[in-house]
């Protein structure tokens, strides 16, 4: 049976989480402006503003929102990030076989491959001295 769903690490997944609320919240906090309900605004009606101006100045207060969001969503971004570095799996994975091995260990528990021996035979000889 195959896996649609990929084996990724949870902060992975609360990293693309918080990634798509902040999407949705400003795509929300645009699409919400209160310009469109500048015709029945007392401000209006009162002749303290026209329409162009209310609409002028709730586009602003729109603007001025989304891009708060933003810079929040930069320090969040921040933040996630460096705890998906730091929260890294102690692990690597046997080319052999694939099991995971532990960091440290210089040889995989299932087949017996030896990591500092294969780390050697890669390793470029250095330049003769002359």
């Amino acid at each position: 049976m195959r896996r649609f769903i990929p084996r990724w690490r949870k902060m992975t997944w609360v990293f693309l989480i918080v990634n798509a609320l902040f999407v949705l919240w400003v795509a929300v906090g645009i699409s919400s402006r209160a310009s469109e309900d500048c015709a029945t605004d007392p401000s209006v009606t009162s002749g303290v503003l026209t329409e162009s101006e209310c609409i002028a100045a709730s586009d602003v207060g729109t603007g001025i929102g989304v891009a708060l969001i933003f810079v929040l969503w930069f320090f969040v971004f921040v933040v996630v990030s460096l705890i998906w570095l730091m929260s890294r799996p102690k692990r690597r994975s046997c080319p052999v076989c694939g099991e995971d091995v532990k960091k440290g260990r210089t040889t995989c528990q299932n087949c017996g491959h030896d990591f500092a021996a294969a780390a050697k035979a890669v390793t470029p000889a250095s330049p003769a001295s002359e």
